[in-house]
Order: structure tokens, then C-alpha cells, then sequence
């Protein structure tokens, strides 16, 4: 595809759609025109097509019917399983960006990207943190880091209301009940083919921490240490249905251990994470800010020896946004014809290793597609 701007169609106009994608969309329009939009809420679109300056003609409550447009590419942003909008997307003929997860399978996944690569079009997932700069400059510093020793991940989540009571967001409070019963029913069978009949609670914990999520954990992991090898321990704590933390030790290579825990902190509107990487003589921290703060930096912290000293150097690399980056990340896969950094086979992957943990949660076994086993390696 020669340079110039794609004209884009958006597919679920929620949240991080809202907050993230459409502005960045906006502020590219070198790059990229908002051709059309596509939302069950009327009173959204309606919102949104003005703040846009998008005609009645570019909005949709069916995104077939939007895919239907003459479109370059298709952001995916909707919630829950997206196999059927990437899936019709990439049959339009449209180069497609997913928000994570991109499915609830691995089959699914494997169907997508073989998909994408008949119709020869690009399929991005959006992996954000792996287009954080401060992340970029940790990925370089690994290298001088000498053998690794141990990393620990630490992610401590609040209630999502309290960094979004400010931003503005248009409600989709006009949805028929009906509509969102009928969607809910497709839901319970993408995650019975997924994991199976497990306790509601587990259910509900493969989708919204573990895919909604811990995703993004995995796949900053995987990007830094390459691919994990067994997930040796996985325990859901407290006890029972109360929401509370999870706690994984995965191997990486027969000499490093990774422990990550995610614990849900609802009542304290402060998010954390922080990602340590640690050989002998070397540390580095990454510590992320919610993702729903733009333009705030990743804190990158390196500690070494120096002349008998330790020394702690913080570095902020720069205050662009990561959900920009991935954005001019996939303009670049499309029209230079690039392989996405984060395509389908790698959120594949992340999907096999939370269903490893998810395993471990549940010690009677699963059914459906999550075995415990990591492909390719047992």
C-alpha cells in the first residue's frame, strides 16, 4: 500500500476507544481519517460522530453493515470475545487492529492470523506496553545485564471507576436488555469452548483478570525473557469466590524463576505494577502508571556497581503515549508492509500460559481447550 492516510472504521466505542484510540486517531490525521464508527448505543454514536465531525452516513449500530464501507482498516475495541468482528473484518478486505484479548482460544487464534496472512492483510493485537518507550529502552539495557537470577511482576489493580469518573465518557445506557441478554448467551459459549464448565467464578476470572488483564503482564514478559516454559504453581487467594489476588511462579529457562502476583486493591485509587529483573551484579525496574492516564512516563529505574559504589540511575525516557506508539506502530506495518511486533500467533501464546494458570487454580482439571499445557513443550 503506497503512504498516505488510511481510512479507518472503529468497531466498539467504549471506554479506551474513547479515551485512547479516537483522539490518537484524530491528532494522526496525517495517518489516519475516522471514516466510520460502529457502537450499540445510539446516543454514543451520536456523541462521538459530532465530536469527529463524522456524517449520520459514518455510524452504525451493526458492524457488518459498517464493514460494508470502503475501509483500509478496522480498530476492534469492543469488550469480550472479538473473534467475530477480526474474523469479518479481515474477509472485507480491511487490515485490522485488536485491543486484547484478540480471542478466548487458541484455536480461535491460530484461525485469525492464518486468516489474515491468506488475505495478505496485517492483524495487530494491542499490546500497549510493548510501545512503551521506557519498556524499549529496558529491552536494551537487558542485554548488559548478564544472566538472569530471578524477576518478580507485582501488579496491585483498583476499581477502574476512580480514573474514570473524570474523563468525560458518553454512557451506552440505551442498549435493549434484550440485546445485551443475547450477547452475554454468546459470550457463556465462547468461554465454555475455552475452558469448559468451571465455577462461575473461575469463569468469570479467565475473562475479566486473566484475559482482561494479566494478558498484558504475559506478554510484557514474554517480549523481555522470550518463552516461558512451564508454569510451576498458580494459587487464587483468598479462598472461594471472594475477589482477591493471584499468585504464579512460571519457569523461563532451568535457572530463572518468575513470581507475579495481581492482587485486586479496590478501595485505593492508586494503580501499580512494577516489573524487577535481576542478575548478580545488575537490577532494572520498570514501574507502569494506570493505563488510563496519557502522556504519564514509565518510570525505568537501573541499579549497578560503580567504582565499589551502587549507584541508582532513574531514567524517564520520554512522555509519549504508549497507546499512541502502537497506533503509528500499525500505520507503519500497513503501509510498509511490516509483520506486527504483537500478531496473532503472539497473543496465542499468551493465551496458552493463562490457561496453564488457570490450571493451577482449578487442581480437578479443566475441559474444553485449556489442558494445562503450554504447546510444544510437554
Amino acid at each position: 500500500m503506497s503512504k498516505g492516510r488510511l481510512r479507518v472504521g472503529v468497531i466498539g466505542c467504549g471506554g479506551i476507544a474513547q479515551m485512547m484510540h479516537l483522539p490518537f486517531l484524530e491528532k494522526n490525521a496525517d495517518r489516519f481519517e475516522i471514516a466510520a464508527l460502529c457502537d450499540l448505543s445510539d446516543n454514543v454514536l451520536s456523541a462521538l460522530a459530532k465530536r469527529y465531525h463524522l456524517p449520520d452516513t459514518g455510524c452504525f449500530t451493526d458492524y457488518r453493515m459498517m464493514l460494508k464501507q470502503n475501509l483500509d482498516a478496522v480498530l476492534v475495541t469492543s469488550g469480550g470475545d472479538h473473534t467475530p468482528q477480526v474474523r469479518a473484518a479481515l474477509l472485507s478486505g480491511a487490515h485490522v487492529f485488536v485491543e486484547k484479548p484478540l480471542c478466548y482460544t487458541q484455536a480461535q487464534a491460530l484461525e485469525l492470523g492464518r486468516l489474515a496472512q491468506e488475505q495478505k492483510l496485517k492483524l495487530m493485537v494491542g499490546y500497549m506496553k510493548r510501545y512503551d518507550p521506557a519498556y524499549q529502552r529496558a529491552r536494551q539495557l537487558l542485554a548488559g545485564l548478564g544472566e538472569l537470577r530471578y524477576v518478580q511482576l507485582n501488579t496491585l489493580h483498583p476499581e477502574e471507576e476512580g480514573y474514570l469518573y473524570f474523563q468525560g465518557l458518553i454512557q451506552a445506557d440505551d442498549v435493549a436488555p434484550e440485546t445485551i441478554r443475547h450477547l452475554r448467551a454468546q459470550e457463556d459459549q465462547a468461554i465454555t469452548a475455552a475452558v469448559g464448565e468451571i465455577p462461575a467464578y473461575l469463569r468469570a476470572e479467565y475473562t475479566d483478570v486473566l484475559l482482561g488483564s494479566m494478558v498484558h503482564d504475559i506478554n510484557v514478559l514474554r517480549g523481555l525473557l522470550g518463552e516461558p516454559q512451564k508454569v510451576l504453581f498458580a494459587e487464587h487467594w483468598p479462598q472461594g469466590e471472594k475477589p482477591g489476588g493471584i499468585t504464579t511462579t512460571m519457569m523461563f529457562s532451568p535457572d530463572l524463576r518468575v513470581v507475579y502476583t495481581w492482587v485486586f486493591l479496590a478501595e485505593l485509587r492508586d494503580y501499580s505494577q512494577e516489573i524487577a529483573l535481576m542478575s548478580a551484579s545488575q537490577r532494572l525496574r520498570l514501574q507502569f502508571p494506570s493505563p488510563y492516564l496519557k502522556h504519564f512516563p514509565t518510570l525505568l529505574t537501573h541499579q549497578y556497581m560503580k567504582d565499589g559504589a551502587a549507584v541508582e540511575e532513574k531514567i524517564t525516557v520520554n512522555y509519549d503515549e504508549a497507546f499512541e506508539q502502537e497506533l503509528l506502530a500499525f500505520y507503519d506495518c500497513v503501509v510498509n508492509d511490516r509483520e506486527p511486533l504483537t500478531g496473532a500467533d503472539d497473543a496465542r501464546v499468551d493465551i496458552a500460559v493463562l490457561q496453564q494458570i488457570l490450571a493451577g487454580l482449578h487442581p480437578v482439571g479443566l475441559s474444553g481447550e485449556a489442558t494445562g499445557f503450554l504447546p510444544g513443550r510437554n
